[in-house]
């Protein structure tokens, strides 16, 4: 598993290096079209990708070594007590407020938007994990949660892919307005269309997903084949082949 980070994390580190040989990579065919924007440029990619190049990797990260921690009867998160002694809660907790203070501290006095950009990736995962300590260490605050942000949660997904749909325009350059001139206004009803267009996805999504990828095995092959003949025509057209 250790050999499966490094070589994941030396594979990032290549394509961050070398810009001409990422470039050489994503606009081969036939996935180029998958990258490239209207115009055929990549630059959009390469700096959504960069500044997000680590994220994997923490998540993996992290979640291998809470697998070893509850393994290793080290850290036990299913009774309602602390996760961890008084002494030592107590110490990771400051940890964790030092995490999130430090990186309020690194948002506020970076300088410009290239310098905060280069160091993101790197410490993108301070402040998440900062919360997650807080939030879980201690069993009274673990065992308790807010419908109103679980109902939110039930549709993070969604809310994560309508928002460059919805809230955002000109290619999450711009914003959509609905309501010149009125800001705040148009930041209501935008919001409140984003929301129910986001919860409406969830929904159909649920239920459309048992066909789309039923158990039995031989109506998903009809459907994998189905779904690759649609893509054809659609490849073509966008010159992928």
């Amino acid at each position: 598993m250790v050999l499966k980070f490094v070589a994941l994390f030396g594979i990032v580190t290549v394509l961050y290096m070398s810009e001409v040989f990422f470039e050489k990579i994503f606009v081969t065919r036939p996935w180029k079209a998958l990258f490239v924007t209207t115009d055929d440029s990549i630059k959009e990619w390469w700096f959504r990708w960069k500044i997000d190049r680590y994220s994997v990797t923490f998540g993996m990260l992290f979640a291998f070594g809470l697998h070893l921690l509850k393994q290793y009867h080290i850290l036990d998160d299913k009774n309602r007590g602390n996760l961890f002694s008084r002494g030592i809660s107590l110490t990771v907790a400051f940890a964790a407020f030092v995490g999130l203070g430090g990186y309020a501290i690194f948002a506020f006095l970076c300088r410009n938007k290239l310098e905060c950009n280069e160091i993101h990736p790197y410490i993108s995962f301070v402040p998440i994990l900062s919360y997650l300590i807080l939030r879980n260490i201690s069993g009274y605050l673990r065992t308790k949660y807010s419908m109103f942000f679980a109902w939110f949660g039930n549709i993070s997904l969604e809310l994560f892919i309508a928002q460059y749909h919805i809230w955002l325009a000109a290619d999450t350059h711009g914003v959509l307005v609905l309501v010149p001139g009125y800001p705040v206004l148009n930041a209501l009803v935008t919001s409140f269309i984003f929301i129910c267009v986001a919860h409406e996805i969830h929904v159909l999504t649920d239920i459309l997903v048992k066909y789309a990828v039923p158990a039995d095995w031989k109506y998903l092959v009809r459907n994998v084949t189905i779904f690759f003949l649609f893509l054809v025509p659609i490849g073509i057209h966008d010159g992928m082949f």
